[in-house]
């Protein structure tokens, strides 16, 4: 019933684990002395560095010496705590509820109705409680009135006729949803939890 940031992660992931795999294949590189074989070739007359070479430029240690480097050092340890936050906060799953429906009069005249999604999911909720061996159910609508996902969490008791209920679910209450909004449900996702009113002991996403 909630979002997670699994597309987020699993961008920041990629971005992270290319450059990663890029500092190591330098880093290899380096180490073996492919990296001064490479540059010969490319430009004849490069010179690869030496040990006794120093690593950084000389007017590099003026810039950390100067005053300045502190606050540009805080400046950079801010963002990154930052970045690292908000990362954080969208693990925070989310309902995503869709925000009021706008639904425009029957007859074609100028104008439109404003209708609280809560007002539809506590609906289809009713409808679903009222089907045989179901004991409880959540419905969440995402999206818009022109294109409106429903999900739903059913729970019901262990002699239900879970395929005879997802018949209805789709026949029934998804159409009479789609009658009152006047338009086909884009995605309809249900998760079927079985057991007893005490202890949920199976679950099964459809």
């Amino acid at each position: 019933m909630r979002d997670t940031a699994g597309r987020l992660n699993r961008t920041w992931l990629a971005i992270i684990g290319l450059l990663a795999l890029l500092l190591g294949a330098a880093g290899i590189l380096l180490a073996t002395g492919a990296a001064a074989t490479i540059t010969d070739s490319l430009d004849p007359g490069f010179s690869a560095a030496q040990p006794a070479d120093p690593a950084l430029p000389e007017s590099f240690g003026d810039v950390v010496a100067a005053d300045i480097a502190p606050i540009v050092l805080t400046i950079v340890a801010v963002l990154t705590g930052i970045l690292a936050l908000l990362w954080l906060l969208a693990q925070i799953p989310r309902r995503h509820q869709a925000r009021t429906f706008r639904l425009h009069a029957e007859d074609g005249a100028a104008g439109y109705t404003l209708c609280e999604p809560k007002v539809f999911s506590e609906a289809v909720e009713s409808h679903v409680q009222r089907l045989p061996g179901v004991t409880g159910a959540d419905a969440l609508l995402r999206g818009s009135a022109g294109a409106c996902d429903l999900a739903l969490n059913v729970r019901v008791d262990d002699r239900a006729d879970v395929q005879d209920l997802l018949h209805r679910i789709h026949s029934d209450v998804a159409g009479d949803l789609e009658t009152a909004l006047e338009t086909p449900l884009r995605k309809l996702a249900v998760l079927v939890t079985v057991g007893n009113r005490q202890r949920n002991d199976t679950t099964a996403v459809l």
